[in-house]
């Protein structure tokens, strides 16, 4: 960092009187590049969490849901897999987001803590982490 204020310094032909603030303007911009390098790599790791399991079904006990590409969920859930489920999902900072038209008991939008470990998909919900296969 002090090579880089060296350099322009002599290159400019700037005395002592302008370090500081030369040094604060260094330190914004190495900060700023560094913020912009970061911002991508969040979005696409959301990108690849929904490439791995768009268009998949994932299966929990008895209960399966198809998660298709347009973000339309939907299958069958409950003890026996016999409720109706319809809604749909997204990854949204690295948390799973689904909304649930169906059961009418359930509906409503959250956005759940998510982790993805080869095809097993774990979701902390109200009950606690829950594993769904992605099949």
């Amino acid at each position: 960092m002090l090579q880089i204020y060296a350099t322009v310094r002599r290159k400019f032909g700037l005395g002592n009187e302008g370090r500081k603030d030369m040094f604060k303007s260094i330190i914004c911009i190495a900060f700023g590049i560094g913020l912009g390098a970061a911002a991508p790599a969040f979005a696409s790791s959301d990108e690849t969490l929904k490439a791995a399991i768009a268009g998949k079904t994932l299966v929990s006990g008895k209960a399966q849901l198809k998660a298709r590409k347009n973000g339309r969920l939907s299958g069958k859930v409950g003890k026996n897999g016999d409720v109706k489920f319809e809604g749909a999902w997204d990854i949204r900072n690295g948390q799973w987001c689904r909304t649930i038209k169906e059961p009418k008991n359930f509906a409503g939008t959250k956005c759940q803590a998510m982790t993805l470990d080869g095809d097993v998909l774990t979701i902390d919900g109200t009950n606690g982490p829950t594993p769904w296969q992605v099949k």
